[in-house]
């Protein structure tokens, strides 16, 4: 009995010697696992000239806003890259006066200057360009009437600050081809 006990162990340990040295025969040495690579997500381009339509969040005044001063505006029509929503509507863009002329006596009116300077998205800036003048109303017809009623002291009547109001649209467009993140797709 105890020879047939030690010939059973004898082919099971040469079983599972070679059952191990086929393991062994079948994995490469130095094998690296396969990884599975996402595909790159090509980013979209804004080209040069694209039109992006804009609101004025805030009132830009000559009486409170001088040159330099930055304002915010939000994008107001969606824009569309090879049918993929690239710009939603409220993106933050930024503008900046760069020139405020207060009003003056005599009716005088006063004028603004700005510029649009770019859309952020997601930290990226699209450089964009587009101007927007404004003219307050001139106070002549007052002055004339302060003059008649006041005599000399009409004349320190003043003209009306211009103003870029809130809620009023401006136009501007890409200036050079940029490119921005794909939007990511919404999980399921």
């Amino acid at each position: 009995m105890t020879l047939i006990l030690g010939a059973a162990m004898a082919v099971l340990l040469s079983g599972a010697g070679q059952s191990g040295a086929i393991v062994e025969a079948t994995a490469a040495p130095n094998s690296v696992p396969a990884v599975t690579a996402e595909p790159a997500v090509s980013p979209l381009v804004l080209k040069r000239d694209t039109p992006i339509h804009f609101m004025v969040i805030s009132e830009v005044t000559t009486k409170t806003h001088t040159p330099g001063h930055r304002f915010r505006l939000r994008v107001d029509k969606p824009v569309f890259v090879d049918g993929v929503l690239a710009l939603p509507v409220g993106t933050i863009a930024w503008g900046e006066v760069l020139a405020a002329k207060k009003s003056g006596n005599a009716g005088k009116s006063g004028s603004l200057e700005a510029r649009l300077l770019y859309v952020d998205v997601n930290g990226y800036r699209v450089p964009i360009s587009g101007n927007n003048t404004a003219k307050g109303a001139g106070g002549g017809a007052e002055t004339a009437l302060g003059v008649l009623a006041l005599g000399p002291l009409g004349l320190l009547a003043k003209g009306n600050n211009a103003k870029i109001k809130a809620g009023e649209l401006m136009t501007g467009f890409v200036e050079q081809d940029t490119e921005i993140p794909r939007p990511q797709a919404a999980a399921p």
